[in-house]
């Protein structure tokens, strides 16, 4: 009974503003278009095109014509057979354990926002939890090997970066079983070909961010705080936000997160060794340029935090510091902090609504191409884009793109801010500064695209929606 009272927290915490008024945004979009995309229209010839592996894609297939509300379901439902997963991993060590395991992962805040995003999150965690459930059946009885081989395919199929986590928790339980080295090699032989294409395309689409110690810092307030701050780019400062309450939110459950890890360390030295070895070789990987460093590419040693941390409250003023992190957890729920509240500010809906209601005879877009707002978009008209691959085509002169616009003409024109915010008078300064060339490049597109506006149209309207900025003017020469 009391599992099942958890497993209806955890349901009804990633129920929660579950349907999202800003629509898809970038990331879902791809997980979207990749699963919606027909066999035999090239469904694998876009899987190879991704930075991740298949399996998500394949899973989330059958729901490709549904809803948003649906497809974000579909990251309910693993996130919540997490839960117990977590409880019989936690019963390996007692009963108390399993529900305290079970209870941490019901409302822990990390876990709620990838609960409720089309993407593979949600999937990769239950599949971590598989993996480390047999890892302790292993430890503990030398039982478990098959379904240790099955979790870590399919966080391999899952995950491209999984290969970090399986080959030191395989290296962990080579003393257990003479087994699990022949095991992962096999595995690894199988996923071999998709892997080493994944690979090869990863670094190109890790431009827009750069490694600081902060990275480390906000991993460990991520997973136990209910504050998420390093989904993309890592703020300078720890404190970035001054407000009492959101410093609270922050504090308090991380020092206590950090405190039960510590802690339960000492019972479990080599799952603690797991989680050091894959934090160092993602800081080396995003300090060499190859991937960037944010918390949900690690999200396969989650389940082991969880673990340390429920055995590290195992002492005199566990039950206390225990309670207050849960406390902390669903009091955020009434807060404007809460993770299910989180504005998608990169929404494509926002982008439509925007349009839609403006109506233009053309639409030009810059960094995305016209696919991305089809999903929303009630007019059909003819529309032109400067996107990621055609961005040096337009360089020299971007404003030939509204050469189409006859005199007389509507035409909406949307921006991306986040990637294009460098002000004109500092273009120049910035790539000395070493700044991302992609950022550099829209934003140069985005103010030869306003000068030519602003030289030849009239009737404007500015429209600032989340991270976005729609132009919409009247040729008049």
């Amino acid at each position: 009974m009391q599992l099942a009272g958890v497993i209806i927290l955890a349901l009804v915490l990633r129920l929660i503003n579950l349907d999202k008024p800003e629509g898809l945004w970038n990331d879902e979009y791809v997980s979207w278009f990749v699963a919606s995309t027909p066999f035999a229209k090239g469904f694998w010839q876009e899987v190879l095109k991704q930075c991740h592996m298949p399996l998500y894609y394949l899973y989330l297939k059958p729901f490709s014509n549904c809803s948003d509300f649906v497809l974000r379901l579909t990251s309910v439902l693993p996130s919540v057979l997490a839960v117990p997963v977590m409880y019989l991993t936690g019963k390996e060590y007692s009963k108390k354990t399993a529900l305290q395991m079970a209870l941490v992962t019901a409302v822990l805040s990390f876990l709620i926002y990838y609960a409720q995003e089309v993407r593979f999150y949600s999937l990769l965690f239950l599949f971590s939890s598989l993996m480390l459930f047999f890892t302790v059946r292993i430890k503990n009885c030398k039982k478990g090997l098959l379904g240790y081989v099955i979790s870590a395919m399919l966080v391999l199929l899952t995950h491209v970066l999984g290969i970090i986590y399986v080959c030191f928790n395989t290296l962990y339980l080579k003393k257990k079983s003479k087994y699990v080295i022949p095991a992962f090699i096999f595995v690894a032989i199988l996923l071999f070909p998709i892997g080493i294409n994944i690979l090869r395309m990863l670094p190109s689409s890790q431009w827009w961010s750069v490694f600081s110690l902060n990275n480390i810092l906000f991993l460990f307030s991520d997973f136990y705080s209910p504050i998420l701050t390093n989904n993309v780019n890592v703020p300078q400062v720890f404190f970035y936000n001054k407000d009492f309450l959101w410093m609270l939110l922050i504090l308090v459950p991380t020092l206590i997160g950090l405190y039960g890890f510590i802690r339960g360390s000492l019972k479990e030295r080599g799952l603690f060794c797991i989680c050091i070895a894959v934090i160092i070789t993602m800081s080396a990987l995003a300090l060499s340029g190859k991937v960037v460093f944010i918390t949900k590419y690690l999200i396969e040693i989650l389940p082991i935090m969880i673990l340390l941390f429920v055995l590290g409250m195992q002492n005199k003023y566990g039950n206390l510091l225990y309670s207050i992190f849960i406390i902390f957890h669903l009091f955020a729920v009434f807060t404007p902090y809460y993770t299910a509240k989180i504005y998608r500010s990169e929404g494509h809906k926002l982008v439509c609504d925007v349009i839609n209601k403006q109506n233009p005879n053309k639409i030009v877009f810059t960094y995305y191409d016209k696919s991305r707002f089809e999903r929303y978009l009630e007019i059909n008209v003819p529309s032109y884009w400067i996107d990621k691959t055609m961005r040096f085509v337009y360089l020299d002169n971007p404003s030939k793109i509204l050469e189409d616009v006859k005199i007389g003409e509507r035409v909406s024109v949307v921006f991306l801010d986040s990637v294009s915010f460098i002000p004109e008078n500092l273009i120049e300064e910035s790539k000395t500064r070493n700044l991302p060339e992609m950022f550099i490049t829209f934003s140069v597109i985005k103010h030869s695209l306003l000068k030519a506006i602003n030289d030849n149209y009239r009737d404007y309207s500015v429209d600032k929606n989340g991270s976005w900025t729609v132009v919409t003017a009247t040729r008049f020469k």
